[in-house]
């Protein structure tokens, strides 16, 4: 990409809010595009207030120097997040970039006990704020599976709601998603062991559930999918029966419902899109 007009710079910088919307809504390659002819004080206030999807893809195109230091610059918390987003084995690759107290601290917040919740998540795992759209919610949908729901976050990227995939059919394209979000679900915590996790009565409603932290932060999310898999493996290595097949027998079957799907229904020109006001 060309240098950048002076003019596009100190809008850049000076309100990087508004930039983090119109970035966030760029193809993620011209975005990091983007990035990497700007300074990282420049980019990194974009970056914090992007939605952590779409600044988690761009930094996927950004150089390993550019992202690295993109992330040491932001707060922890992003860092982390955007971590998780990031697929394996480009997050390596990234903290062999840091500091090296800067990457202990990051990596040990990815670590868990085999038994548990956390070491079978899955951390790339979308999410969005209150105030995001359900267009915004569609256009993540597009970019990979995202199952039954979309996790919507507060400020502090703690779990507000999930809004279920039937919705997005039913409400106009610019609807904020905290209007529509489902309240009341509580996370997984990430340190919980399988076999309790796999007793949640929410299993008889989403294919997956939203896994938090300690301090209460979204993480990823746990599919009954992989947590079949976890308890499989965990009982395959112990002399015990198979307990884990009988705790998955009182598992309920699941809504199911892939948001995936349901985007096909999207496709085309903004002019042809389906999204239509509730009725």
């Amino acid at each position: 990409m060309n240098k950048v007009p002076v003019l596009t710079v100190a809008y850049l910088e000076r309100l990087p809010e508004s930039a983090a919307n119109v970035i966030a809504g760029m193809r993620p390659l011209d975005a990091a595009a983007l990035f990497e002819t700007l300074p990282t004080r420049i980019v990194t206030p974009i970056v914090e207030k992007m939605e952590k999807w779409p600044a988690a893809r761009c930094l996927q195109h950004l150089s390993m120097e550019n992202a690295a230091a993109i992330l040491g610059e932001i707060s922890y918390q992003d860092a982390t997040v955007l971590l998780r987003l990031t697929p394996a084995e480009r997050r390596e690759a990234i903290l062999a970039q840091l500091s090296s107290r800067l990457a202990r601290d990051l990596k040990e917040s990815l670590r868990y006990p085999r038994n548990c919740v956390g070491a079978w998540m899955d951390l790339s795992v979308p999410s969005l704020s209150l105030n995001a759209t359900v267009k915004d919610a569609v256009s993540v949908a597009r970019t990979g599976p995202v199952g039954d729901s979309i996790f919507v976050v507060d400020n502090d990227q703690r779990l507000a709601g999930v809004v279920r995939a039937e919705k997005l059919l039913r409400y106009s394209a610019g609807t904020r998603l905290a209007d529509i979000i489902q309240t009341g679900l509580k996370p997984l915590f990430s340190r919980m062991l399988l076999r309790e996790a796999a007793l949640e009565p929410a299993w008889n409603e989403f294919l997956r559930l939203p896994v938090a932290g300690r301090n209460g932060q979204l993480l990823g999310a746990l599919s009954r999918h992989d947590m079949m898999d976890g308890l499989t493996t965990i009982t395959a290595k112990s002399d015990a029966p198979d307990t884990g097949a009988l705790i998955w027998s009182q598992v309920g079957d699941a809504f199911i419902v892939s948001l995936a799907g349901l985007v096909r229904l999207f496709d085309g020109d903004e002019a042809n899109t389906r999204l239509h006001p509730e009725s």
